[in-house]
């Protein structure tokens, strides 16, 4: 603890050092919206949870393939990479699995209940209109899965007037192809929006080709000025070649996946004071992995595995602001979560939920109150109750002090639960019960002067009966049990310079310490350093020009800490040009100094990549 102190105390310095050099830039717009940190749409300026956002611009300057290439800049947010396009690419926060990061598309949970990950490289990025991500828990508001983090993915609306089409092209190394096309339009009341792509790749490695196609739609119709419906749906196919671990890899694995969602919602305004929201969702995904397709199409290989999982609910939502000072916020939800699968067999098991969340501005809005709790009731798991609360303390308007304390938990997936003994060594255990933890974190955000916002964090995390699969007595049968707890702290660092009105840079460090409380090993794909940074120069002309860098510490392979992960630094550029024409032509370079790097173990990184294209719009 005295070690991470003197660690906080150095960062503080170095922000006076900081604000001391940096030259000219403009004030930090605080006017952004924020809708996950309560469930309703505040000012970024009012929120007592640690936010951030990333707008539609950010997401367009990134050029990445997929969200990670977003999110991974974020200080707390730790990607899980598997190399090639079309590779799983999941999140974890703050020394979380991926498992326990909840991730959600407008406020509709999108983890999959067969092993409760979400994989982002599945989510078009043109379809996004900002990301926001709340670092540490929202159980008190989501419920399970939402111990280290959550990202509410917030898809972009049809246009307010007239009509808009896009279109985009890209080329890039390993033959990979991108098309993507995107239009909506306003007709009186009626709004929608539609838009599809289909991607291929060679892949970086043998049996890593991959090609898919997605389509997506969202339909509003607006009753009046205060009532509106809306309804989304879209489907994504994807097939790929599985090649494995390089140490012992497979070139005639296959895996084939199909999801669909559909998502009704009503908005209504009563009053300026009460909103109402309610909607009907959901999810449905067929993961097919096939075996020994040597020789054979992938309809008659050998062997496939089939896993179905279906997820059904409805929430409904009462905002009402009471009194100048309170506002309160309740909810319930209903969900039903199903699997079929050709080794797990069928399951099924629902959850019926409550929350209330309470909102005070007091000290003529300088200081401001959230607390409030959630409860669950599980069919197969019982009752779990998650309250929290934070604070926000305002002072002349340039410092900021939040603080928060939560409970969380996530509940076991259905392969923890049922996974069966096919004389691999492995098998479920349905006696598992939810994981659960307590997070305390305390920070401050800063103007230090007209050119540098800052911010520092120090958060604790302490989680008890955590699920590990181990060997049993014989050695023979790994199994999942509630056995291990785990102690997380750490801080981050974060820092906004604004050299003048076209350049400006973007500064992260996250110091992170996740061990087995049991043990006092490390947490396995965990590191204890992170750097980001990102040097931007914008024009009025249209040209920009991003440089990316990221450093991430060792990290270990295994619970007993005797295989590491090697440190790596990549590099990455990014270019574009808008012209007057409504056309944009762009490139970017990914790993640029051709590093040799993992980030998860014998899953090889890409070298040098390349990708250009264009996108117009009219």
């Amino acid at each position: 603890m005295k070690s991470l102190a003197n660690k906080v105390l150095v960062l503080a310095g170095l922000v006076l050092l900081m604000s001391a050099k940096v030259q000219a830039a403009d004030d930090v717009d605080l006017n952004k919206i924020v809708i996950t940190a309560s469930r309703f749409a505040e000012d970024s300026g009012d929120v007592t949870r640690n936010v951030d956002s990333v707008s539609s611009g950010e997401i367009e300057r990134t050029q990445g393939a997929d969200l990670t290439g977003v999110l991974t800049d974020l200080t707390s947010v730790n990607i899980s990479d598997y190399g090639s396009a079309g590779a799983t690419k999941t999140v974890r926060m703050r020394g979380s699995s991926a498992a326990q990061v909840l991730i959600m598309v407008d406020g509709r949970p999108i983890n999959s209940p067969r092993d409760g990950q979400a994989d982002l490289s599945t989510i078009p990025l043109d379809d996004i209109q900002r990301v926001e991500v709340m670092h540490g828990p929202g159980s008190s508001l989501y419920g399970a899965g939402a111990m280290g983090g959550t990202v509410n993915i917030i898809t972009k609306n049809p246009p307010k007037e007239k009509q808009k089409t896009e279109l985009y092209s890209s080329f890039g190394t390993f033959r990979t192809y991108d098309e993507r096309f995107s239009h909506g339009a306003r007709i009186a009341k009626f709004g929608y929006l539609v838009s599809g792509g289909y991607q291929s790749s060679e892949g970086s490695r043998p049996n890593s080709e991959f090609n898919a196609n997605d389509f997506n739609s969202k339909f509003e119709y607006e009753i009046s000025d205060n009532n509106k419906l809306t309804f989304n749906s879209g489907y994504y196919r994807s097939r790929m070649g599985t090649p494995g671990p390089i140490t012992s890899p497979d070139l005639d694995d296959k895996q084939r996946d199909l999801k669909n969602y559909q998502d009704l919602g009503w908005a209504f305004g009563l009053d300026d004071t009460t909103q109402v929201s309610a909607r009907v969702f959901q999810n449905y995904e067929r993961l097919e992995f096939i075996e020994n397709t040597a020789g054979s199409s992938w309809e008659t290989a050998n062997t496939k595995d089939v896993n179905t999982t279906r997820v059904r609910g409805y929430d409904f939502q009462l905002s009402k602001k009471l009194f100048e000072i309170y506002q309160g916020i309740f909810g319930f939800n209903y969900v039903t979560n199903l699997n079929d699968s050709s080794t797990s067999a069928k399951h099924e098991y629902t959850v019926r939920a409550a929350y209330l969340e309470n909102k005070l501005d007091l000290f003529d809005e300088h200081l401001k109150f959230d607390f409030g709790a959630r409860v669950d009731d599980y069919s197969n798991f019982g009752t779990q109750i998650n309250p929290s609360f934070s604070f926000l303390y305002e002072f002349n308007n340039k410092l900021r002090f939040l603080g928060s304390m939560s409970r969380s938990f996530r509940a076991p997936t259905f392969n923890d639960l049922y996974w069966p003994d096919q004389g691999d060594g492995t098998k479920g255990n349905p006696d598992l019960r939810p994981e659960k933890g307590w997070t305390k974190e305390i920070g401050f955000e800063t103007d230090v002067c007209k050119y540098l916002t800052t911010g520092l964090t120090y958060y604790r995390s302490d989680y008890k009966q955590l699920i590990n699969w181990t060997p049993d007595a014989t050695g023979s049968m790994w199994t999942p049990t509630n056995v291990a707890s785990a102690v997380i702290d750490g801080i981050e660092f974060e820092n906004k310079i604004k050299f003048n009105d076209k350049l400006g840079l973007d500064l992260g460090y996250t110091y992170l310490r996740a061990k087995n409380n049991d043990t006092h090993k490390y947490l396995v794909y965990q590191p204890k350093h992170k750097i980001d940074f990102s040097l931007k120069y914008k024009e009025l002309n249209g040209f920009i020009c991003e440089l990316k860098g990221q450093f991430t510490d060792k990290r270990y392979y295994d619970a007993e800490n005797t295989i590491k992960v090697k440190q790596f630094f990549v590099l990455g550029l990014n270019v574009s040009k808008k012209f007057s024409s409504g056309v944009t032509c762009f490139a970017s370079i990914d790993n640029m100094l051709n590093r040799t790097y993992q980030v998860m173990r014998d899953y090889p990184m890409p070298g040098f990549s390349f990708t250009g294209g264009a996108k117009w719009e009219f």
